[in-house]
């Protein structure tokens, strides 16, 4: 009889984002060292691969084809199999993973938006950055029409989705023809009338979350002035410290530094003034503004129309309000205050900190239950929104390490059907219509010919149901 150390290994992978095929990739590397054979489903709700990646990454970021490319090597592997268009809880279901899998890695992410939690908050106008990230992405259920009808816009939050957003509501349409944005989306940007974006930090800038790289991209953008108060640039005690010892924080402040520096040697006395200037030369703005922090979205008639902020001041590592407010006119407001995951129907789900509730990643019956057998989980879903795209890896190994290491002791249990075929079959009995690794590469054809034709590298389809037509041609 066939023990779960000695038998072909079956898992499931929910989710074809960084995190997910990271775990593909971690157990592929222990079958290899370990002469194993292994199967492993790769399932996501989306008819194509590669989730933040692909969707919840600014498109005008050369450096993320490199990613593209490790994960799309990964995932060739053929002893992956990508199950697309399936979504786990109605199609699959928790039930099912005995039946099919020695285990499941629930690795989702997260692409739904933290709240403010301000008056004014839900006004038409007022949007959470994973709205406008997936809708400039081409995700296949955004909504496909986008009004970038503000000529200011306010973005709240100091990190590098924040920036993400800023830099791409001053883009021009031709800086973007060259990416892989769908036509529809194109088609928005090309009717864009923003002009100025105000990026707002309830902290200095000494605590801001930018990466000095993603900082840095902000000032290549051709006809855009950057716009820095000197008078964020003083630091107390504890700041400077803070700065002393963190390199990454004192190369973002440099720069700012040097943006305000600029500002002073064209002859502008303020920041309004050099945001002023700007626009009377026909140029865009990205003007940061820190130590405000946000209390009420303004509206007119149902709309945004403003933005009223209270200065803040440090108090050791934290800020306390000042009570004095200021109010700035914007048409939109978009809030980058955090991304946060969504529960996934029959898997334990902790909506305090909107994760799965596990031990270094294996799936807990609620925080601080039991281990929950042959369940695992990796990515954000599994620690928060942190880290950058390549700390998935880590996270994805961490947790293949405590599954292998729950192989070896006997804790997982043999499926009941270890056919391969066996869940395409129910699959199929369900009416779920799959994309396979077939039909995601009759997308991808596609969508390359379609970059090729406009002398891009690629140009997404824009709808799920373009998707899965391509997809069932072959």
């Amino acid at each position: 009889m066939t023990t779960p150390s000695d038998s072909v290994l079956r898992v499931a992978v929910v989710g074809s984002g960084p995190a997910g095929v990271y775990a593909c990739e971690a157990l592929l590397t222990w079958a290899d060292q370990h002469g194993r054979d292994i199967v492993v489903d790769c399932l996501d709700r989306l008819p194509v691969p590669f989730g933040l990646l692909r969707h919840g990454v600014a498109p005008d970021h050369p450096r993320i084809k490199g990613i593209a490319r490790t994960l799309e090597s990964i995932g060739a592997d053929p002893r992956i199999r990508f199950l697309g268009n399936v979504e786990f809880g109605r199609d699959l279901t928790v039930a099912d993973v005995p039946r099919f899998y020695h285990a499941a890695v629930f690795a989702t992410g997260a692409l739904a938006d933290r709240e403010l939690g301000i008056p004014g908050e839900h006004l038409a106008g007022s949007y959470g950055a994973a709205q406008f990230v997936t809708w400039y992405d081409g995700h296949p259920d955004a909504d496909r029409d986008w009004a970038l009808t503000a000529r200011r816009a306010a973005v709240v939050g100091v990190g590098n989705v924040a920036l993400d957003v800023a830099r791409m509501l001053v883009r021009t349409p031709g800086q973007l023809e060259a990416t892989d944005i769908p036509e529809h989306v194109r088609e928005g940007f090309s009717a864009s009338a923003t002009r100025v974006v105000s990026v707002i930090g309830r902290r200095g800038p000494a605590y801001a979350k930018f990466t000095p790289l993603e900082l840095r991209e902000m000032g290549k953008v051709e006809g855009l002035t950057i716009v820095v108060d000197p008078a964020d640039l003083e630091y107390d005690d504890e700041a400077r410290d803070h700065l002393e010892h963190d390199r990454r924080a004192g190369q973002v402040c440099d720069q700012l530094a040097a943006w305000a520096a600029a500002q002073a040697e064209a002859g502008h006395a303020s920041a309004d003034q050099a945001e002023a200037a700007a626009l009377s030369a026909g140029g865009r703005v990205v003007r940061f503004r820190f130590h405000r922090s946000p209390v009420e979205v303004l509206g007119v008639d149902g709309r945004v129309a403003g933005l009223r902020l209270e200065r803040t001041e440090p108090d050791g590592t934290r800020v306390r309000a000042t009570g004095e407010v200021e109010e700035i006119a914007v048409d939109a407001v978009y809030r980058a205050v955090g991304y946060r995951s969504d529960p996934l129907a029959g898997v334990p789900f902790d909506p305090s900190t909107a994760t799965i509730p596990n031990d270094g990643g294996r799936v807990l019956t609620g925080p601080g239950g039991e281990p929950v057998r042959g369940l695992y989980t990796a990515g954000w879903i599994k620690r928060g929104p942190t880290g950058v795209i390549g700390t998935n890896r880590h996270c994805a190994v961490d947790t293949v390490d405590l599954l292998i290491a729950d192989l070896d002791a006997g804790a997982l249990a043999e499926p009941e059907r270890t056919d391969p075929q066996a869940v395409r079959d129910l699959l199929a009995e369900r009416g779920v219509t799959v994309v396979d690794g077939s039909g995601w590469a009759a997308i991808d054809a596609r969508e390359r010919s379609l970059g090729r034709a406009a002398g891009r590298e690629r140009t997404k389809l824009g709808s799920r149901a373009a998707m899965l037509d391509v997809a069932a041609a072959g």
